[in-house]
């Protein structure tokens, strides 16, 4: 994972990140607890102190016992044995198995040439044209070739650092299933519109009335003058 994130670290001074990099990143990406995530934490023999809690907004989580402690920030794994060595001062050889029943952030946006943008659920294993079919296709004007995707990567120090991914949409609806990327939660898919499309649609809002008016115009002065 070390190798990985500064491998990254390296790319985003480039300016970009290659669909193989990010494929590798997401294979080995673990979970971070975020706050807004619902945790069911289960203590064995004691299974009075079992609870299903709420990271708050400052990160803790209050556990009957043991009060108020930090989560954000630690990976699930981390948090169980956290918790089962604070639960072994009070229960004799506690078994800790710990839940995410619901993350904060478990969906992936979509905007600009498509036909529903917004939110989507996001699914393990989800990829570019997975998201693109959620969203019922791309729009008619889509430039399908400029896809961006706004991710965030946990790099050294668990900071999170924010990229662009270049994408080519019309590649994966060539055949090229290399560049269907692989997203992540939290990811936010731009298509943009074909640059030609602006201009016509500038032409049909500003110049089609009045050419369709001035038609009108002439036509009911020739009709005026024939009777």
């Amino acid at each position: 994972m070390k190798i990985i994130s500064l491998t990254l670290s390296a790319l985003l001074l480039l300016g970009t990140v290659p669909a193989a990099a990010l494929e590798a990143a997401a294979a080995e990406k673990e979970y971070f607890i975020e706050a807004g995530d619902v945790i069911s934490v289960n203590v064995f023999p004691a299974q009075e102190f079992s609870k299903e809690v709420t990271v708050q907004p400052d990160g803790n989580i209050e556990i009957p016992l043991l009060g108020s402690m930090r989560a954000q920030g630690i990976k699930p794994g981390e948090l169980e044995k956290m918790l089962t060595a604070k639960f072994s001062k009070y229960v004799s050889n506690p078994s800790i198995t710990l839940n995410v029943r619901r993350f904060s952030f478990n969906r992936v946006a979509l905007i600009g040439q498509v036909r529903s943008p917004g939110y989507h659920e996001y699914r393990e294993g989800m990829r570019l044209l997975d998201l693109v079919a959620l969203a019922g296709g791309t729009a008619d004007y889509s430039r399908d070739s400029k896809v961006r995707i706004y991710s965030k990567i946990k790099g050294e120090g668990d900071k999170l650092t924010e990229v662009v991914i270049k994408a080519n949409l019309e590649d994966v609806f060539n055949g090229k299933m290399e560049s269907n990327i692989p997203l992540m939660t939290g990811d936010i898919v731009y298509i943009p519109r074909k640059p030609y499309s602006a201009a016509a649609r500038w032409i049909t809002d500003n110049v089609v009335p009045w050419a369709t008016l001035f038609v009108f115009a002439i036509t009911a002065g020739l009709v005026a003058r024939n009777n």
